[in-house]
C-alpha cells in the first residue's frame, strides 16, 4: 500500500452543484482507481473560484469515497501554509497532481518526494487561445510561468492525448531534461480523458413545455471557451432552423468566470439577434443532475471547436459523459478522442468552420432517428470499455504501486529544495514587526526606523487621539 497525495480541483463529480468542470472529474479518474487499489488517499482540492458559498470556511475536511478530500479555497492554497502544513501531516510516499494548475502547486512543496505531473491538455496552446480571445498577450506569462515549474520538477508526466505526449516531450527537450542520464526513460505517458458507469437521472424536457412531440433538440452542456466556434455554431443551427421548424438548440453552461468572459456572451448576443430567437433555449449554468437529465431528451449533443492547437492536442470531457447516456455527439473532428469515435462510427463529423456542412448533418440526423437511436446503443458499452477511470490510469497506477525518481533527480532536486525554501518562507511568514497590542514605546522605535523622525512626529497626534477615544 503507498500513501498517496494528490492535489486536484474540486468540484468532484460526486457534488451536485451549479457548476462542473473538466478538472474535477480529472482528480477523481485519478483518485478512484488508485483507492481500488488498495492505497491510502487523500486529496488536497483547490476549489475552482466562483463555484462555492463566498460565506464557506477556507479549508473544508471530510471523509467520503474511501479517502480524505480537503476542499481548499485558491487563494488561501495559494498563498497560506496548508499546502505545507499538509504534506507534512500526510507524509506521503509520493505526490500526484491532477491537472496543471494542482500540480504547480505540488511542485512547489513536493521536496524530495516522487511527483507525477498532469498536464491535462497543452499549457501553451491554452495560453495563446486566451491571448487571441482577449487580444493580448501579456497573458501568455503566467502559463509560460507555470508550464516551465512542471517541466523543471516532476519526475513521470501524463497528458491528455498521445498528441500531446509528444508535444511535451518536445519541450523536456529544450528544458534540457533529455539527457544522457534520461535516455530511454518514459517521461511521458497519455491519461485519456475518462469516465465512470453512472446512474443517469430520468429524462427531462429541456425546453421546459416549448417543444412540441417530433422536435429534434441538439444539445451543449458546459463552459463555451476560447477555442469554441460560436460563429459556425449559431450559423449552422440557424440554417438548420430555416429548414426545419423541428430544430431546436438547448444549451447549458456559459461563461467560464475568471477564464473567459467573452465568448459565451458573443454566442448570446448572436441568439438575441436571431429570428429563431424562441428555439434557442439559452439555460445558463445548471445543477449537474439536471444538465445529466436533459441527456435523455436530447437528439443529439453538439460541439464546434475553431481551429486551435489547444483542440489538436486536448479531449471533451462533454462527449463521454453524453455518450454515457447514449447520447451521440455531431463534433469538429480536430482532437484524438473524435478521432476515435468517428472511425469507429460513434460520432458525426463536421468540416471545421462550415456552417452549411453543420447545418446538413443537423438535418440528416434529425431525419434519421432510428439510425440515432442505433449508434447510441453501441456507444455506451464502448467508452465504458475503453475510457473507464480504471483503463484509462493504467500507467499511473503502475507508477503509484512502486514510485520513484526520474534518473535525473539528482539534478532537479536543488531545484525542488530551493523552491520548497521559498514557498515555506511565503506560506510561513515572519510574525509583523508591530501588532495592535505593541506597547507605545515599541510602535514609536518600529516607525523612527522605518519612517524616520519627520514621518513618526506626525503619527502622534492621530495617535493619541484614537487612544483617548479607547480609553473612553
Amino acid at each position: 500500500m503507498t500513501r498517496v497525495l494528490i492535489f486536484g480541483h474540486a468540484p468532484l463529480p460526486c457534488e451536485d452543484l451549479e457548476r462542473s468542470y473538466g478538472p474535477g472529474t480529472r482528480t477523481w479518474q485519478f483518485a478512484s482507481p488508485l483507492i481500488a487499489d488498495g492505497h491510502e488517499v487523500v486529496i488536497c482540492a483547490s476549489r475552482i473560484p466562483f463555484v462555492y458559498p463566498e460565506s464557506m470556511d477556507p479549508v473544508v475536511r471530510s471523509e467520503e469515497n474511501g479517502c480524505v478530500v480537503y476542499r481548499v479555497e485558491q487563494t488561501a492554497l495559494e498563498t497560506g501554509a496548508h499546502a505545507a502544513d499538509l504534506v507534512e501531516e500526510v507524509d506521503p510516499d509520493c505526490i500526484v497532481g491532477a491537472t496543471a494548475y494542482p500540480s504547480y502547486i505540488a511542485s512547489l512543496y513536493a521536496g524530495l518526494k516522487p511527483l507525477w505531473v498532469d498536464v491535462f491538455g497543452s499549457i501553451l496552446a491554452e495560453a495563446q487561445a486566451k491571448a487571441g480571445a482577449y487580444g493580448d498577450d501579456s497573458f501568455i506569462d503566467h502559463f509560460l510561468r507555470i508550464n516551465s515549474a512542471l517541466l523543471e520538477s516532476g519526475d513521470r508526466f501524463s497528458t491528455v492525448s498521445v498528441r500531446q505526449s509528444h508535444e511535451l516531450v518536445g519541450q523536456l527537450g529544450v528544458t534540457g531534461r533529455l539527457t544522457r542520464d534520461t535516455l530511454g526513460y518514459d517521461f511521458a505517458c497519455s491519461i485519456p480523458c475518462g469516465v465512470q458507469d453512472l446512474e443517469m437521472p430520468p429524462p427531462v424536457d429541456p425546453t421546459r413545455g416549448a417543444a412540441t412531440d417530433g422536435d429534434f433538440v441538439v444539445l451543449w452542456s458546459g463552459g463555451f471557451n476560447t477555442w469554441t466556434d460560436v460563429a459556425t455554431l449559431f450559423k449552422g443551427m440557424e440554417i438548420a432552423m430555416e429548414r426545419s421548424p423541428r430544430v431546436r438548440f438547448v444549451s447549458t453552461g456559459g461563461s467560464i468566470q475568471g477564464h473567459d468572459e467573452q465568448t459565451y456572451p458573443r454566442f448570446y448576443e448572436m441568439v438575441e439577434g436571431s429570428r429563431f430567437k424562441d428555439r434557442f433555449h439559452l439555460l445558463g449554468w445548471v445543477k449537474r443532475s439536471e444538465a445529466m437529465s436533459y441527456y435523455g431528451t436530447a437528439g443529439v449533443g453538439i460541439n464546434i471547436d475553431a481551429v486551435h492547437y489547444e483542440v489538436t492536442f486536448g479531449s471533451r470531457n462533454r462527449i463521454l459523459e453524453w455518450a454515457l447516456a447514449g447520447l451521440p455527439a455531431i463534433s469538429s473532428d480536430l482532437c484524438e478522442l473524435t478521432a476515435d469515435l468517428s472511425g469507429e462510427g460513434l460520432l458525426f463529423a463536421v468540416p471545421v468552420g462550415d456552417p452549411e456542412a453543420l447545418a446538413g448533418k443537423i438535418l440528416e440526423l434529425e431525419r434519421e432517428r432510428g439510425m440515432l437511436r442505433e449508434t447510441g446503443g453501441r456507444l455506451r458499452d464502448y467508452v465504458l470499455g475503453t475510457y473507464s477511470f480504471g483503463e484509462t490510469t493504467g500507467p499511473l497506477r503502475e507508477w503509484v504501486a512502486d514510485p520513484a525518481h526520474a534518473p535525473d533527480f539528482d539534478k532537479i532536486k536543488v531545484r525542488r529544495l530551493d523552491v520548497l525554501a521559498a514557498a515555506l518562507a511565503a506560506a510561513h511568514p515572519p510574525p509583523p514587526p508591530i501588532t495592535p497590542d505593541t506597547p507605545a514605546l515599541g510602535k514609536l522605535k518600529h516607525y523612527f526606523r522605518a519612517d524616520g523622525a519627520t514621518s513618526t512626529i506626525k503619527r502622534v497626534p492621530s495617535y493619541v487621539k484614537r487612544k483617548l477615544e479607547k480609553d473612553g
